[in-house]
């Protein structure tokens, strides 16, 4: 069977390119030399209206058509459904995402992690949209035994990742044009504030902390990621995703600039940081060089990123 939908596949893929047929048949294989994580597997139609995708862990997913209804239980495909232009599609939503600018107040809420199985099974969506840590395992196996079709939304990694969470979820809902007009205008705002940063012509050191004291993000972190946009190098690149860090190495690198991931950044008091036993001889606290920025912005793998990297172009003094 998996060989028959390889060759059709490709038998469906070579008439497209020979005959220019007007119907338009999406490529099945992934970009081998990226990693796995953002691996995009976008739908090919390849018998009877029947769908054949590959989720970003390889599972085969199979959809009778478009769907036209679908849970998202996890605030990151919120995110993107919505910026696609897709949000009503969504039949059952989980109680952050229904928080989020543009949600469908049609759509029935559901607790965040520990969804109430029954409700969302009542609705029948054809796709469950879930990341780790947005849906318990109980709820998984509920959803898994009872013959419904989950995918898992990658909620950490790069920009690449973001990038590719757009591109897999506008593929599946048909919605792959306006998955790549965002994808673009991502891109063209981070080329745009390279280039004014080269133009600033000023690197800074930063130091980049969120959730506790001294956990410090790694260099292959959409936040560390969107700092290197903005002329600014993180000081533990060493560490390629987040790692609790001690005082004295904080000491060592000297940052420039400190910024700290909250939820809160409105009220964020500067001075609490500053305060901490052994980081006052560090140049940005000294300076008091010390930034807040949203946490949600900087770390969700959706399309708003750029909205991290605007307030990070402000608080690096690369833009006004």
């Amino acid at each position: 069977m998996q060989l028959k939908r390889i060759l059709t596949a490709a038998l469906a893929l070579c008439l497209f390119i020979m005959c220019g047929c007007e119907k338009i048949v999406s490529g099945l294989i992934p970009d081998t030399t990226a990693d796995p994580d953002v691996s995009v597997f976008v739908p090919v139609e390849i018998e009877d209206g029947t769908l054949y995708f590959k989720d970003f862990d390889g599972n085969e997913i199979v959809l009778d058509g478009a769907p036209s209804s679908v849970a998202s239980l996890s605030p990151i495909a919120t995110e993107i459904i919505i910026g696609i232009g897709a949000g009503r599609y969504i039949s059952v939503i989980d109680s952050e995402s229904a928080n989020l600018e543009g949600a469908p107040i049609s759509a029935v809420t559901v607790p965040y992690y520990y969804s109430e199985t029954e409700t969302v099974k009542a609705k029948a969506p054809q796709i469950i949209f879930y990341s780790d840590g947005s849906l318990d395992l109980i709820s998984i196996m509920t959803f898994k035994n009872a013959g419904m079709t989950l995918v898992r939304i990658p909620d950490k990694g790069s920009v690449a990742t973001a990038e590719a969470n757009v591109r897999f979820i506008s593929a599946m809902l048909f919605r792959e044009a306006a998955g790549e007009r965002i994808v673009t205008g991502m891109r063209e705002e981070m080329e745009r504030m390279r280039l004014t940063a080269e133009i600033v012509g000023v690197r800074k050191t930063v130091y980049i902390e969120g959730r506790s004291a001294f956990y410090a993000y790694g260099g292959e972190t959409i936040v560390s990621e969107l700092c290197a946009c903005c002329g600014a190098d993180n000081v533990f690149t060493e560490f390629s995703q987040n790692k609790t860090v001690t005082a004295a190495q904080l000491v060592e690198k000297d940052p420039e600039v400190v910024i700290i991931l909250t939820n809160d950044p409105e009220n964020f008091n500067k001075e609490e940081f500053r305060k901490r036993e052994g980081v006052t001889q560090i140049y940005a606290s000294r300076t008091k060089a010390i930034y807040a920025l949203d946490m949600t912005t900087a770390t969700r793998p959706t399309q708003n990123i750029v909205k991290a990297l605007s307030d990070l172009g402000k608080i690096l003094k690369i833009t006004k």
